[in-house]
Order: structure tokens, then sequence, then C-alpha cells
């Protein structure tokens, strides 16, 4: 083939993938629309801890009808049980509403590995839909989607795109025209979507996102760009009032993206599948990491706060047992002591866009039980990250 002919092969081949994709999302969109999370009586008096009569008290008072729907049966959305949980005294409360002081900064946690298939992209929403939801302090979240592939965005803006909303490449690239009246910080704020859950918000990417790192060679090239590694963090300097918590997921690669989601962020958590050719990689990975801080400091970032190595994909095997025992012969002061565990609720929640805590148990398509382990895992593996964000807020409030 002459270079004619072969980008002729290189546009069919896109014309293919642009149709396939179309497809899949249209049919994705159709098949699996996401819902608000909806809680049975039992549901909503055990996630606020108060007894049945308290929880229709308060109910009453939000003025909500819990048995409006057609079946009759009591049920609440998520919106509506964070009104009745805005109802609720102090006392009758399980945990205080966070309210970061004049010493607290948002915090910026990238999860990222080089190596792809590890369970960045469940991680990440697993974490940042947990932290909304599942802790009563109403973080306010936000999830930067900074991979092309935008399958995180799929869980929470799948319409973004087809919308015309502003991606996470659209700003950093200022592919964008700002409306009469309109300012940049405006535009970014508007660029973090509202989602189905209230105190989460997505800047999500797009497919045409893919263009982000040859954008970048170019300008760095041309000499536009001076900090080419400080992008992002520019754009959450602009919202980090309007979050506590950032979480960032990334591509499986080392390019530009990835090296302005490490600027901007001030942890680092790491995901690692336990299989044996997913820890070589990593450990390949991890030997090369100091060449890639190296540039990060060069470039003034302040350091993390913390680093932590979290396990995905555990299953209880006697391989299992001894790659674990090996990796805690040599990480033991990063690993956290929980780990997200192979499990069928997952694969199937996700195959609904959606993460355990995106529904109730009563809403799982199948086994209760096996959806009550995966979410008591995900609670457990997301205190962790809780801990370690609140150590942080204390020792700065204390500096």
């Amino acid at each position: 083939m002459d270079t004619q002919q072969t980008t002729l092969h290189f546009q069919s081949l896109k014309q293919g993938a642009d149709a396939y994709i179309k497809r899949r999302n249209q049919r994705l969109l159709a098949n699996h629309r996401k819902e608000l999370r909806n809680f049975t009586r039992a549901e909503a008096s055990a996630y606020l801890s108060i007894d049945a009569k308290t929880l229709d008290k308060y109910v009453k008072a939000a003025e909500i009808d819990p048995r409006r729907h057609e079946d009759s049966q009591w049920s609440i959305d998520i919106m509506e049980m964070y009104q009745v949980r805005d109802l609720l005294p102090e006392a009758l409360r399980r945990e205080s509403k966070f309210v970061r002081n004049t010493h607290q900064s948002a915090q910026v946690v990238v999860i990222q590995n080089q190596k792809g298939g590890v369970g960045k992209t469940v991680s990440a929403a697993t974490i940042a839909s947990g932290l909304s939801i599942e802790f009563h302090q109403e973080y306010r979240v936000g999830l930067i989607d900074m991979d092309g592939q935008a399958t995180l965005s799929m869980y929470y803006a799948p319409e973004a795109d087809q919308e015309g909303n502003l991606s996470v490449g659209d700003l950093i690239m200022r592919n964008f025209d700002l409306d009469d009246g309109e300012t940049f910080e405006q535009a970014v704020s508007d660029a973090f979507l509202e989602t189905t859950i209230p105190n989460l918000r997505v800047l999500p990417a797009a497919q045409s996102d893919r263009a982000i790192e040859g954008w970048f060679h170019e300008q760095v090239f041309n000499q536009k760009l001076l900090s080419p590694y400080s992008l992002l963090a520019e754009i959450i300097d602009v919202v980090k009032n309007d979050f506590d918590i950032i979480i960032i997921d990334t591509p499986p690669s080392l390019g530009y993206a990835t090296y302005n989601a490490y600027f901007a962020a001030t942890s680092v958590v790491f995901p690692l599948s336990i299989t044996e050719n997913d820890i070589d990689a990593t450990c390949s990975y991890f030997s090369y990491i100091p060449q890639v801080w190296a540039l990060l400091a060069n470039a003034d970032h302040e350091g993390y706060d913390f680093m932590k190595i979290l396990l995905t994909n555990h299953r209880d095997s006697s391989t299992t047992t001894e790659l674990m025992n090996s990796l805690y012969e040599h990480f033991a002061p990063y690993l956290y002591s929980k780990e997200f565990k192979h499990s069928e609720a997952i694969r199937q929640a996700s195959s609904l866009l959606s993460t355990v805590f995106d529904m109730s148990k009563s809403e799982y398509p199948k086994t209760k039980s096996t959806f009550q382990i995966a979410q008591q895992n995900g609670y457990e593996v997301t205190s962790q990250i809780q801990r370690d964000l609140l150590n942080v807020w204390r020792e700065q409030e204390h500096a």
C-alpha cells in the first residue's frame, strides 16, 4: 500500500469504530439508563440509624409521600433521603456535616497504574460513590475522568458527549468559546456535571480527548507551553472551594494526561490486581517511578500526603495467599489492609453502569447476600482512604 491507500484504510477503521461506539452507547443508554438509588423503609431506617417511627416523622416533615408509587410500596430515592437527613437534629445524625476550615485544603487523589486491567476505573468510581453516600459527613466529591476511553464517564455522565457538555480535554486544550458574560471559572464549574448522587459531580472525558497527547506534543514542540504538567492543576484550582475530595481516574499510560493527574494530586493510590503478571508489570513500573517523580519535583510539585497500594480482584486461593505474602514482605508500609475482593456483584453493577453504592440491596437483580457482601467490602476499602484523608486534614489543622 502507498501513503494514500494507507490513509484510506485508517479512515475506514475510524468510520467503523465511530459507528460501533455510537451504537454501543445508544444500546447502553437505552437498556441501562441510570436511576436514582431507592430505599425501602427498612433500608432507610438502617441507613440513617433511626427507628421506623422516627423515620416516618421526618419523611412527613419533608413533605415526601413514600407510597406515591404505582405499586404503593414504601420507597424514597436518594435525593429525598438527603432531604430527610437534613431535617434530623444533630443528636440523631450519624455524623455531623463536614465543613472544611481555612487551614484544610481540598484533597486530590489520583488513581494510577501504568498496567491496564488492574481496576483503576472501578476503584475510582467505587471510592468516589462510597465517600459520597456511605459517610454521613456529606463530603463534596468530584470525579475527573482523564482517560480518553471515557469508561468512567459512562457511569455518571453517559450523555455528556452527545449533549455537548465540555470534557476535561476541552478545558485543558481550551477547545471551547465562552458565552457572552461567561468567565473561564464559570465554564470550569459548569463542566463538573451533577450525577445521580447529590454530593458527587463528574468532569467527564470524551472520545475526542484521545487527541490530547498529540495536542500536548504540538504545544511543547512549538514552545507554547512553559509548564505542560500543570494544566489540570489550574483547572482544579478554579473549583477547589466547591469540593472536599477529588478523585482522578487515569489512562494506563505515562503520557501528558497522566503527568497532569500526578501533578494535580495531593495523594496517590495504586490499584494492583493480585495476579503474577500484574504484580510483575507493576513492579517494573515502580522501578521507573523515581524518574516520574523527578520530573514532577522539577516542575515544583510539593510532595504527596500519602501513597498507598490498593489490592484488587482478590480471590481466596493458595496462589493468592503466596502472592500477598510476597507483597507484604516487600511493600508492607504501602499496602492497605483491606482489598477489593473479586465479586460477581461488582461485575453485575458495572454492567449496569453502577457501583455497589449506586443501588440498594432491594434493587440488586441477583443474589442479595452476594451484593451485601460486596457493599460491605467496598465500605471497608473506602473507609481506609477516608481515614488517610482525615489524618491529612488533622495535620493541616494543627500545622
